[in-house]
């Protein structure tokens, strides 16, 4: 079978979201035993920076289609039209070309209906296409990839698509166990700038993440906490998004200027020294199609508290604290934050539970999972 897949998020510099989905899956999947029974052409931006491993596959051809703009829509369109023609095409994030062969099966995956959180949302163009390509992806792909079942239910609930149609493969995390007890000098920097103790948020500075009621617990824990551990700080990793004013004059209003720390964007190995040293994590979004940073905050041994905004309950399972978006979550919040500051002993049981629940979400499960999906689509050609 040859599987043609949308790799124009994978293999770039600064990933995101999207753009590690992609890049996890892509790779985990060529590397499965069952892979080489397959061809895949793998379709690239100009810019593409694949790794050589990838290179080196025999069964892999790398195809860079140079359109600066309409990337999907018309260079990768026309690339389904061309010989040999592939059995099957994964689009990894949302958007589906409209002029491709009809002859081609398509898998798309839907990572959320978060797209009013946008900042491209405000323009009244973008307001009516973003909705518009989900829904489009969701009534014309031959199959569709939720990253949840909270998102496979809003998505069923905004398109009126069967569940038949829907297939859940929740996303992964892959965190040796070297990485996630290395506390050697090479990677203290997180605990030489930050204290011994700090709380850890990662994500965009943006009103989803809903970092305000997180700036404001904070202040309320400090209170709470005596001696030593009211020198604990709150570190925000992340770059600032949209309509962050508020949040950036947050810990002002609050009082815990001085304790507050907002990193900006931070490179893969500054954001491992952040989770190999953080006393806990704390996610307070307002909604999540999933939320990987939870799952890597367990990766790394550290005690994770997250609101039950979207696919966050779903994701934590057992292994966490969840707190209910309803009124009060603030002080609950608080109140959750200052329990694990202040008892050992719970932390190494959450410890112990993230590590278990880690174990059940991976990148190869999810790799395998979504190319079995890939295979059985593409044998509807057959």
């Amino acid at each position: 079978m040859i599987i043609g897949i949308d790799a124009s998020r994978a293999f770039i510099d600064d990933r995101t979201g999207t753009e590690n989905y992609s890049y996890h899956v892509i790779t985990q999947i060529l590397k499965l035993p069952e892979a080489k029974k397959h061809s895949f052409v793998l379709f690239t931006r100009p810019n593409a920076k694949v790794p050589s491993e990838i290179v080196g596959y025999d069964n892999v051809i790398i195809k860079n289609i140079k359109f600066k703009y309409l990337w999907t829509q018309v260079g990768l369109a026309w690339e389904t039209w061309k010989k040999p023609q592939i059995d099957v095409l994964w689009i990894p994030a949302h958007t589906l070309p409209v002029l491709r062969n009809p002859g081609i099966q398509t898998v798309v995956t839907i990572h959320g209906l978060e797209y009013q959180w946008l900042p491209e949302y405000k323009n009244i163009l973008q307001k009516w296409y973003l909705p518009l390509s989900t829904y489009y992806a969701a009534k014309n792909a031959t199959g569709i990839i939720s990253v949840s079942e909270f998102t496979a239910k809003q998505l069923q609930k905004e398109t009126h698509i069967s569940k038949k149609s829907i297939k859940v493969i929740h996303e992964g995390v892959e965190i040796s166990q070297s990485q996630s007890s290395d506390h050697s000098p090479k990677i203290a920097q997180g605990s030489e700038l930050y204290g011994q103790k700090y709380i850890l948020f990662v994500g965009s500075v943006q009103p989803r993440k809903n970092l305000v009621a997180l700036i404001e617990a904070f202040s309320q824990l400090r209170l709470q906490l005596r001696g030593d551990a009211s020198q604990i700080k709150l570190v925000i990793a992340g770059g600032i998004g949209w309509m962050a004013d508020d949040i950036l004059q947050a810990p002002a209003r609050y009082g815990v200027q001085e304790k507050v720390i907002f990193t900006g964007r931070i490179s893969d190995l500054e954001l491992h020294n952040l989770y190999s040293h953080a006393q806990m994590y704390v996610q307070p979004s307002i909604t999540e199609g999933f939320g990987l940073p939870v799952l890597e905050a367990m990766g790394y041994g550290v005690p994770v508290i997250s609101s039950d905004g979207g696919a966050l309950s779903e994701v934590m399972g057992e292994a966490g604290v969840v707190v209910a978006l309803k009124n009060g979550f603030v002080s609950e919040l608080a109140k959750s934050m200052t329990k694990i500051s202040e008892n050992s002993e719970l932390r190494a049981k959450m410890t112990a539970r993230g590590k278990k629940r880690v174990g059940e979400l991976t990148w190869s499960k999810t790799a395998k999972e979504t190319l079995d999906y890939l295979v059985n689509i593409g044998h509807k050609n057959s």
